[in-house]
Formats: structure tokens, sequence, C-alpha cells
């Protein structure tokens, strides 16, 4: 009884020492990727006022020639697609820790129909029953 007792206590700490320890990590990756995005959006804010600026002085000259803004209007471009893929580096981020603190609603595998063994450690995952995690060392439920 008191074995059962231990073993539900180190695994629920085990969990919330997986839990603090991968929400920690992920904080600071999601920081620097919203800190470049910051920056980013901020260069592109930039750009359109040199566009504008630039496209005053070309009206103002009389010549229709807005050729060279294609150089800014190209930036521009370019820092948009960096930032729809450094957003979508934050959900895969945020998709990672669900599957690692057991938040998401991953299905058995289909393949045969056999069950999935999560680690309830670190989030390991096993296509067959293992005594012990491989990943950290965990015991793992019969």
């Amino acid at each position: 009884m008191a074995d059962d007792f231990f073993s539900k206590l180190k695994s629920s700490v085990n969990r919330g020492v997986t839990t603090i320890s991968v929400k920690t990590s992920s904080s600071l990756e999601k920081t620097k990727i919203k800190t470049h995005i910051e920056s980013l959006t901020k260069d592109i804010e930039k750009t359109y006022f040199i566009i504008g600026e630039a496209a005053f002085k070309i009206y103002d000259s009389g010549s229709t020639d807005y050729s060279p803004l294609n150089v800014h209007l190209t930036a521009i471009q370019q820092k948009k697609a960096e930032i729809e893929e450094l957003a979508s580096q934050l959900s895969a981020i945020d998709e990672r820790d669900s599957q690692i603190l057991g938040n998401s609603s991953d299905a058995p595998a289909a393949a045969g129909g056999s069950a999935l063994y999560i680690c309830n450690g670190c989030g390991a995952k096993y296509d067959a029953p293992v005594r012990f995690c491989r990943k950290c060392g965990n015991k793992m439920a019969e």
C-alpha cells in the first residue's frame, strides 16, 4: 500500500517537474521567436515610411517610374514570409508541448490496432509495452 502511494507521489512529482521544464524551455523559445517577429514588424513599418517618402519624391519630380521602390517592396514580402514561418514555428512549439504533456488527443496507432504507450515522466511514446522509459528511465505502468 505504501509502495503504491510513493509510486503515485513519484509519478506526480515527475509529471510536475517535466511540465515545468517543458513550459520553461518553450517559453524561452517562444519569447525569442516573438521578439524576432516584433523586430521584423518594426522593420516593415520603417520600410513603409521609406517607400512613402520615395514615392512622393518620384511623384514630386514629375516622373512615373516607380521601379526604384521594387527593392523595398520585395524586402517587405520577404519579411512577411519570414513572419509567417516564425508563426508556424510558434504553433509547432505549442503542438509539441501538448504532445509531451499529454494534452493532445492522440489516438492509438492505427496499424494493427496496437495501443500507444506513453511515459508519464517525459511523454516518450512506444508502440510496444516497455518496462522502463528509454528516454528518462521512468518505470512504465503495466
